[in-house]
């Protein structure tokens, strides 16, 4: 009688694991597909400022956070559904996080107009990389120019680099 116990629990187990991976593919198809759509909507509608990169200055940012605190999120890192749940909120298990901060001066007729800034989750030496192949950066705002309303586009820190360039 125990098997049959042990055998729904283990086929329970499964099920779970394989509708885990498919619910977490499932929901980066669906994040990636809003942002393409939230990013498109924004360069239609939005005014863009393009701003020098050598008037950005790239700031090193890493963190180290506790993998048990409640602010730590599953898409922190590869980590499945199982070993989030069955963490200790005791035990203190500090992550690296590698995070760079960018910050942007948006100038007119050489006074510093405006200061833009994010951070992002990539090494210092990747970001400013990057950043230094590309002869600006644009940043977008809402037609209002409120202070807080902007978004720094950053797409191009997901793309390959292109080293035929370099010969």
């Amino acid at each position: 009688m125990t098997w049959i116990y042990f055998s729904i629990a283990l086929l329970l187990y499964f099920s779970l694991y394989f509708w885990s991976k498919y619910s977490r593919k499932k929901f980066n198809t669906w994040r990636k597909t809003n942002h393409m759509q939230v990013l498109k909507k924004l360069r239609n509608d939005w005014k863009e400022i393009r701003i020098k990169t050598d008037d950005c200055v790239i700031i090193n940012f890493d963190t180290k956070v506790d993998r048990n605190s409640a602010t730590y999120s599953l898409s922190n890192e590869d980590e499945n559904f199982f070993e989030w749940m069955s963490r200790d909120p005791k035990r203190v298990d500090l992550v690296d996080l590698h995070t760079t901060k960018i910050l942007c001066k948006y100038k007119e007729s050489g006074k510093i107009k405006k200061e833009f800034s994010t951070t992002v989750h990539m090494d210092k030496t990747v970001v400013e990389f990057k950043l230094r192949l590309r002869d600006y950066i644009s940043v977008y705002t809402s037609n209002d120019f409120d202070d807080e309303n902007y978004f720094i586009d950053l797409e191009f820190l997901n793309e390959e680099i292109d080293f035929t360039k370099f010969k």
